[in-house]
């Protein structure tokens, strides 16, 4: 199998520039959303204390989940680009490795990010509260949410994502990404989807800043490798 751009349709030359460039973007925010996550700091445990927590940092918490959406979004482009990019090498593992990364986007979406964003409310609800009762109300609702996210974002997100990113960067290993890039893939899938069962064994918690830097650099390797391949 050929290893060149023979491999590549080249009538989608501008969707590969642009998937290179929301690639490359996606890799520089993956890195300011850490770099902010640090500034936020270290969730404390138990709804209440959560929504105390929150309600003192919303600009901060806003700016972080804005973050992911968009990247979230970028990520759509990039994907697309990438299964036409590899899809001359393997389209039916492309079309699994699309399928799974694109669920783990949906996901992300759906069930973490709209979680959280409903927590930032709770905690300002649950400040302008006005009775026990009504704090309890809140308490009990950001408790359950806390629950869906701890299984819906290491689970159905991280490890999903983590099955599609494996596939996708073995096949770079005969397409037109270098070895570099297939193997950074697949050890940010490996360490992603360790840290993404830490929810049943906690010690792999450990892992998080490997499990988050990884496909940072990933992302920029192959944004550029994109690029390239749309200014041929």
């Amino acid at each position: 199998m050929t290893t060149s751009a023979e491999t590549v349709d080249p009538s989608w030359k501008g969707l590969y520039t642009w998937g290179g460039i929301s690639a490359l973007l996606d890799g520089v925010l993956s890195f300011i959303g850490i770099a902010l996550a640090f500034r936020l700091g270290i969730l404390p445990s138990g709804g209440e204390a959560v929504l105390k927590f929150l309600a003192g940092q919303t600009t901060l918490v806003y700016t972080i989940y804005g973050i992911i959406i968009l990247g979230d979004i970028l990520g759509v482009l990039f994907l697309l680009a990438l299964y036409l990019a590899l899809k001359g090498v393997n389209k039916n593992a492309m079309l699994a490795a699309t399928g799974f990364l694109g669920l783990g986007l949906v996901l992300d979406l759906g069930v973490t990010v709209i979680s959280w964003i409903g927590l930032i409310t709770l905690s300002q609800n649950y400040t302008a509260a006005t009775s026990d009762a009504q704090r309890a109300a809140y308490v009990a609702v950001a408790d359950y949410a806390l629950a869906v996210i701890a299984v819906s974002g290491p689970i159905f997100s991280l490890v999903i994502s983590s099955i599609g990113a494996l596939i996708a960067s073995l096949v770079m290993l005969r397409g037109v990404f270098n070895r570099a890039t297939a193997y950074i893939g697949i050890a940010a899938s490996i360490f992603g989807f360790i840290y993404g069962i830490s929810v049943f064994v906690p010690a792999l918690t450990v892992l998080f800043i490997i499990a988050v830097l990884l496909p940072g650099i990933w992302y920029l390797l192959l944004g550029s490798r994109l690029y390239r391949l749309g200014k041929r």
